[in-house]
């Protein structure tokens, strides 16, 4: 009982609200594989754990996985180098140009695994950043115009904003499904036995909270905006 107050108070004092919104956007989110994020001027940081990873997927060691696939950090971040980029597009090392798929894409570095939902820079105004040239975000946009008014989806936000002990279990599963992605599998699993909290048998009931959660969280006054360039 003491391990799980002491995590609860941990986890509602510690990790910002935003959060939440964003985990929700990328459990909704759907890769189209168009290979945009893997391409340009941009490029993946990775940390030790993301070489290990690398390494053991490719059956090498990881000081080759360092030298064939990374390169410095410019930025200098501690512990971190970059993955090398290639070509006349700049294009990962590790994209598979004609599929236009990851060649380890079940075991993809971390920063891969949360683009484009979760916002790596911290400090930024936007909660969310709604690519233009992502074919995935493109969709994920239509998916909330389509169904932000509908009867059954108000009826979700209406049911999940009235029930504060299912919304707090929500962010919690928000939270275990970040870790869970993030290769943290113990971690989120020893999260379920302290809580005492499990996903609902069917997945589509999961989404359907988080699809309620993000439109209670997030305004879409902008999205009309939005135009898909890719």
């Amino acid at each position: 009982m003491i391990e799980k107050e002491s995590f609860l108070q941990w986890f509602y004092t510690e990790i910002p609200k935003t959060l939440f919104s964003q985990i929700a956007a990328q459990v909704l989110f759907r890769c189209e594989n168009c290979g945009e994020c893997c391409r340009g001027e941009g490029y993946a940081l990775v940390d030790e754990a993301d070489l290990h990873e690398i390494a053991r997927t490719l059956g090498i060691s990881p000081s080759k996985a360092r030298a064939r696939f990374t390169d410095p950090d410019p930025e200098k971040n501690p512990g971190c180098r970059i993955l090398k980029s290639i070509g006349p597009e700049r294009s990962c090392c590790l994209l598979d140009a004609q599929a236009k798929r990851c060649t380890i894409y079940n075991h993809r570095p971390r920063i891969c695994r949360t683009f484009p939902m979760l916002n790596a820079d911290t400090e930024s105004e936007e909660i969310i950043c709604f690519y233009s040239d992502c074919l995935g975000t493109a969709k994920f946009v239509k998916m909330l115009q389509e169904n932000r008014c509908d009867p059954k989806v108000q009826k979700d936000i209406e049911s999940l904003a009235g029930n504060e002990e299912r919304l707090q279990a929500l962010k919690i599963l928000l939270f275990v499904w970040l870790r869970r992605m993030m290769g943290e599998i113990e971690e989120a699993e020893h999260i379920c036995r302290i809580t005492e909290i499990s996903f609902p048998p069917e997945e589509s009931a999961f989404q359907r909270d988080c699809l309620a959660y993000f439109l209670m969280t997030i305004t879409t006054d902008g999205l009309d905006e939005y135009q898909y360039e890719g």
